[in-house]
């Protein structure tokens, strides 16, 4: 090559991230030049864990990804606090909000995803007499999403006051939010449209388990519910109005209610767009060979993204994989600890299913898949139900032939790790469904062994995280060794424990 070929990355977030440590060989080494282009001005960072920053588990420096000074280091340019605000694909070309403009030989799309929020009016009160309507364009303060560092910092600020919370949403994002805010003890309620929490993820039965799980924990659930408008006094929230006609006292609005691909810059564009950028398996817009998407801006095949942090990951390796087949940026052969080749297959997006976690510190529940499936319809996939209530734990399997199609577990971490194991690889679990259970209660999820997945979200096993052990002292080491630790956060104790067993070992 004459000269390095240029790879403009738009948008800084964790699958961005991933994307450049994917190329970093090349880029040490000269073999291509990166540029990332981020809107926030601070590092990458894992929204994935928002939520603990919202209720102060830990703070926003905890969950940064990467280092603006150690990517410059390694010759990645970073342009941040500007926008893309113009794409020429003729010229190959990005113009940003500050007016600069950057060439590219391959461009990235990952701008992410903005939240929804509710199409309600705003009740407009003065020293607390009515002052007017207007519509929602204009919410006030303490209506808060939760997408951002800064939203994290907002709901933290204003759920230390001690007046009653409201969580708008019950699918994930929702259920996460309230526990999180009831385990600080926070007065929580939560407001959803459907008739159980997660009712697009789980089957109803499931759905009725999570919502007593969420009363025991202190969470008000109610079902069929919207807001239809929020009651401001002097700029700030004092009360919602529901779609029932209830007048619920609130100082805290957590909406949680889905989030829009960002795909304008792509629209405007010309390139084909459906619930974000159209992609195909290799993560290649349909529309320009010389342009990709990947995390939440990305819609592959036309599906919406599932907004979960895994897919994009492997949206990254695919993506990565793609770049170095264009460019002719051949990467070293992977080999193991004695020297020898290691072949691996092929990153691609059309295998296995999208596993949701749930993330809490009193609730373990995962669930992949359709799994509202009438078991006794002869036509439908085969269906396998256990459920304990009053222990809290549940289970259903759905598969069809060789293939896991879906499943929901809560309750049963062990259980929940395995069958999220088979749903990333798109295999089958054990065709005795009861040896599940015979697992689940006859070890506990501390005594897991090697070839057990620790580590959801990354698919790192316990034998992995061991193994790294002995060179490790913190989590932080373990995740930058084996990926480990860097999605949700759940494993963490578990990881922590290993630390303490091999620092325990004799060397």
């Amino acid at each position: 090559m004459s000269r390095s070929q240029h790879i403009v990355i738009v948008g800084f977030g964790p699958v961005a991230s991933r994307l450049a440590e994917e190329l970093l060989p090349e880029i040490r080494e000269g073999r291509a030049a990166l540029t990332i282009i981020g809107a926030e001005r601070h590092a990458a960072y894992n929204r994935i864990r928002i939520g603990d920053v919202s209720v102060g588990r830990i703070l926003p420096e905890e969950i940064m990804v990467d280092s603006p000074e150690a990517l410059a280091a390694q010759g990645v340019e970073l342009i941040l606090g500007a926008e893309a605000a113009h794409l020429d694909r003729d010229a190959q070309e990005l113009t940003l909000s500050d007016g600069r403009r950057v060439s590219y030989d391959r461009l990235v799309l990952a701008t992410g995803a903005e939240p929804r929020m509710p199409p309600c009016t705003v009740e407009v009160r003065r020293g607390g007499k009515l002052d007017g309507e207007r519509s929602g364009a204009q919410m006030p303060r303490g209506v808060v999403p939760l997408r951002t560092i800064e939203d994290a910092l907002a709901v933290r600020e204003r759920s230390r006051i001690g007046k009653p919370v409201t969580v708008l949403g019950g699918g994930v994002l929702g259920v996460e939010a309230a526990l999180a805010l009831a385990e600080t003890g926070a007065e929580v309620t939560l407001l959803h449209r459907g008739g159980t929490p997660m009712s697009r993820e789980a089957d109803p039965d499931a759905g009725m388990l999570l919502r007593r799980e969420l009363t025991s924990m202190g969470v008000d659930v109610r079902a069929a519910t919207d807001v239809r408008e929020v009651v401001s006094d002097d700029g700030e929230l004092v009360a919602v109005r529901t779609s029932s006609g209830e007048r619920i006292p609130a100082t805290l609005l957590v909406v949680c209610i889905g989030v829009v691909a960002r795909d304008s810059l792509a629209k405007d564009a010309g390139l084909p767009c459906s619930w974000g950028v159209t992609v195909g398996t290799d993560g290649r817009s349909l529309g320009d060979p010389h342009i990709f998407a990947a995390g939440d801006c990305a819609s592959v095949e036309g599906r919406g993204s599932a907004g979960l942090i895994a897919p994009g990951w492997l949206q990254a390796e695919v993506v990565a994989s793609g770049l170095r087949d264009d460019l002719g940026l051949t990467s070293s052969p992977d080999r193991d600890a004695a020297g020898e080749l290691v072949d691996f297959a092929q990153p691609s997006l059309s295998a296995g299913l999208d596993v949701i976690l749930v993330k809490s510190e009193s609730l373990n529940m995962a669930c992949a898949g359709e799994t509202d499936i009438d078991p006794w319809d002869p036509q439908a996939p085969d269906v396998s139900t256990w459920a304990d209530p009053r222990r809290g734990q549940y289970l259903r399997l759905v598969t069809e032939g060789e293939r896991l199609t879906g499943f929901v577990v809560i309750g049963m971490p062990r259980t929940a790790a395995e069958l999220s194991m088979h749903a990333a690889r798109g295999t089958l679990p054990t065709a005795d469904r009861t040896a599940l259970l015979a697992a689940e209660h006859a070890t506990r999820e501390a005594e897991l062994g090697p070839g057990d997945v620790l580590c959801r979200c990354a698919g790192t096993t316990v034998g992995v995280v061991q193994d790294a052990a002995p060179c490790c002292r913190s989590v932080e080491d373990v995740a930058s060794q084996t990926r480990a630790g860097t999605g949700c956060g759940t494993c963490h104790r578990a990881i922590e424990k290993i630390l303490e067993e091999s620092a325990a070992q004799p060397v």
